[in-house]
């Protein structure tokens, strides 16, 4: 189950204010625990400012992506290294070298969420395919009109030769 940056910093402050045990945390929220004990350490270490929103929104460059993969590369674990760097998600390092390890260094660029990650000939096959079936829909949508209009005018013209015969 996926929680907020809010919820984290919830559960995690309740770790904190009320010592609450782990296993207690996880039981109630329903919470990874590995990853409830990263959010913890990430608490520790950098207080609130990794669960704020603009932290979640943080665009990391591709000099610090490059060297996050080059740590993990020289044996360091992926939470390590985004413990170091203060990523809210322990998984964000993982994605960025596995995309390293299949496309290689090239696909390691600067991003906005999800959507970009897409490789540049990927996301212009998109947006084409895309723009292809709109194209698509409109022109069926005239043809459909143009169609009726057409039904419409030989009916019209069938009742006037129709009235001109009698």
């Amino acid at each position: 189950m996926k929680h907020t940056n809010e919820e984290k910093l919830r559960i995690v402050k309740e770790y904190f204010d009320e010592k609450e045990t782990v296993t207690n945390l996880v039981k109630k929220y329903g919470f990874d625990k590995t990853n409830l004990l990263y959010c913890i350490k990430l608490y520790e270490r950098y207080g609130e400012i990794p669960f704020s929103d603009e932290q979640s929104k943080r665009v990391y460059s591709r000099e610090e992506k490059l060297k996050a993969i080059n740590e993990v590369k020289n044996g360091k674990s992926c939470r390590v290294v985004g413990l170091e760097i203060g990523v809210p998600n322990p998984h964000t390092v993982q994605d960025w070298v596995h995309k390293f390890d299949k496309y290689g260094p090239d696909a390691i660029q600067v991003s906005r969420g999800r959507k970009s990650y897409k490789l540049h000939p990927d996301r212009q096959a998109y947006l084409a395919n895309k723009e292809l079936k709109e194209r698509l829909e409109y022109l069926e949508a005239e043809n459909a009109y143009l169609k009726k209009c057409y039904s419409l005018i030989q009916k019209k013209s069938e009742k006037s030769s129709h009235k001109k015969k009698h």
